[in-house]
């Protein structure tokens, strides 16, 4: 039976039984890439590098982040230590900004974006690659879609296959494991929404697929964006009264406990058994020292953690 809200992860919070028991920290390298403001290269490949250094060993990426791949691939040719685990994404191309959105699921544009991810990054094969925006997937061509996808797996070049964003209802007939063996969901599992335990938990686990839980943070409503989003109120589909209200509410748990919001939201992340992997995306140096000095304090206790996923649910 599937749990309908968050499990607290009883043994050991680092590494996924589901991802062969490799780490379950991923480093987002969407703002490295300068997809929400412009980033200096050598920034983005320190950053990348330190995060090598200090033993991260997973990396999310995608063509629509900007310079993302780029950058990632200069880091890794510089990198003389153990290969980390790669996921890139299909369907959606390269922009420079992340309001820009262009999709093509064609087979030839997908097949001439898989390659040109492959030299970019400097690798032979991608570990996992996500069909990226399901919402905006032409549905009626996904025997086509599909056909393309596993011809991938088939020549070598990519080893699992993931959906990467949050389906919407004609996609979730295709959300299974024959398909994919990842989902990476967005906004969906933190500290201020669990919505993703409404359908998407459920039936990942009932086809026996990984999840990733993005954006830790909601785009920083759980961190230095509060108090903006709280006067603000943008109340659209990424970031709803309902979120801006229970983030308040479990920022005063943070405040009871002494710990900074960001940080309680990330712990509470990392706490949650049913993440198969938790992604990250620093857009500084600082940032990821700090999301590592989440990473190393690990789970929250468990009484706060209930405190946390029982006023979320009770406020939703």
């Amino acid at each position: 039976m599937t749990n309908t809200k968050p499990t607290y992860i009883k043994g050991d919070y680092t590494k996924s039984p589901f991802f062969n028991n490799q780490s379950r920290l991923v480093l987002g390298c969407s703002g490295l890439g300068g997809v929400w403001r412009p980033i200096d290269e050598t920034v983005a490949v320190d950053t990348i590098l330190h995060a090598l250094k200090e033993g991260v060993r997973v990396f999310d990426t995608a063509p629509s982040y900007n310079k993302s791949q780029l950058f990632l691939g200069k880091a890794l040719k510089e990198w003389t230590g153990e290969k980390p685990f790669i996921s890139t994404k299909v369907g959606r191309l390269r922009s420079e900004k992340a309001d820009d959105c262009i999709v093509d699921y064609s087979p030839e544009t997908m097949r001439k974006s898989v390659y040109e991810s492959l030299e970019v990054l400097g690798l032979d094969k991608i570990d996992l690659l996500f069909l990226h925006e399901p919402h905006l997937v032409p549905v009626e061509r996904m025997d086509e879609i599909m056909e393309c996808l596993h011809s991938f797996q088939k020549e070598g070049i990519v080893d699992q296959l993931g959906v990467g964003g949050n389906p919407t209802e004609p996609f979730y007939p295709h959300m299974i494991k024959e398909n994919f063996d990842v989902v990476s969901g967005f906004l969906k599992l933190d500290a201020c929404n669990t919505n993703a335990f409404d359908k998407d938990i459920p039936q990942i686990k009932r086809e026996k697929m990984g999840y990733y839980a993005a954006s830790a943070l909601h785009m920083g409503l759980l961190g230095r964006r509060l108090e903006t989003y709280a006067e603000e109120r943008p109340n659209n589909e990424w970031i709803t009264n309902t979120d801006v209200d229970v983030a308040l509410k479990v920022n005063d748990i943070a405040e009871k406990h002494n710990i900074p919001l960001s940080r309680l939201a990330l712990r509470y992340v990392f706490s949650t058994e049913e993440a198969d992997r938790v992604v990250v995306g620093p857009t500084t140096k600082d940032q990821l020292i700090d999301l590592l000095d989440a990473w190393k304090e690990g789970k929250l206790e468990e009484s706060i953690f209930d405190e946390v996923t029982n006023t979320i649910i009770s406020n939703r």
